[in-house]
């Protein structure tokens, strides 16, 4: 009975440390309840908003691309007509960022838009039978085949994969996979030379002028700097070698 009466004893204050704790959570639970509703329902909107929010950003993107495309896209031999005289480098493959591919670099007149698809008028079946497998590529995530660029100036222009850079504008991309060629002016000189490789006529204009000036000027003077300056080659066009754009093989994208 003693130690009942103990237990009884123990019992007791406990009972009445616990009252205050239930009358507490009473009070608590349906405005924690209500709380945690609360939160799921501001964690929803918050998914939801996320999610306009990213509807509208891509909606935003492709109105702008849209608008982009009713403009003729810009061509490198138009814009810059000393390309023409310039010499292809190659520099290998890079991953070059979208925003800074600037136009087209196949001469004719303009047939895409500043969106890189073709302006309404060239949008034939075959070209939209050629957009919808490339899509459907994108769609699979398929490793799609580097693009070709020229590099100029601070740009770089399109040679093949016109469509493969319109397909990534509107997904979203950031960057392509791209073999790049730098067209460079003659006498361009490379980080490290310390020579420039059109120096031997203005060496051999320098001679002649020595020698007349000296009086020792001849025919064979002549001839000789007629051997060291053969004349101005004749340039090479590059716009000109690509007067209609090469499709791939896999997507027939140009």
């Amino acid at each position: 009975m003693k130690r009942i009466e103990r237990l009884g004893g123990l019992v007791r204050p406990v009972r009445s440390a616990v009252r205050p704790v239930r009358r507490l959570a009473r009070l608590v639970g349906p405005a924690l309840l209500v709380a945690l509703a609360a939160s799921s329902r501001l964690a929803g909107r918050g998914t939801r908003r996320a999610a306009e929010r990213w509807h509208e950003r891509a909606s935003a993107r492709n109105g702008r691309l849209a608008a982009r495309g009713r403009t003729p896209l810009p061509n490198l031999f138009e814009v810059h007509p000393e390309a023409r005289r310039a010499l292809g480098h190659d520099i290998g493959l890079r991953s070059v960022p979208l925003d800074e591919i600037v136009g087209t670099a196949v001469a004719g007149g303009a047939q895409r838009g500043g969106d890189f698809l073709p302006l309404p008028a060239f949008r034939s079946s075959n070209w939209a039978g050629r957009w919808q497998r490339l899509s459907r590529a994108n769609d699979r995530l398929a490793i799609l085949p580097p693009i070709d660029l020229v590099k100029y100036g601070d740009g770089y222009w399109v040679e093949d994969g016109h469509n493969r850079v319109a397909a990534a504008l509107y997904n979203g991309q950031q960057d392509i996979d791209a073999v790049v060629r730098e067209l460079r002016q003659p006498g361009y000189l490379d980080e490290g030379t310390t020579t420039v490789a059109t120096l031997a006529p203005v060496a051999a204009a320098g001679s002649e002028l020595r020698a007349a000036g000296a009086g020792r000027f001849s025919a064979g003077a002549a001839e000789e700097a007629g051997r060291l300056d053969p004349g101005p080659a004749e340039p090479h066009d590059h716009g000109a070698t690509r007067s209609s754009e090469t499709p791939t093989e896999t997507l027939g994208d140009s």
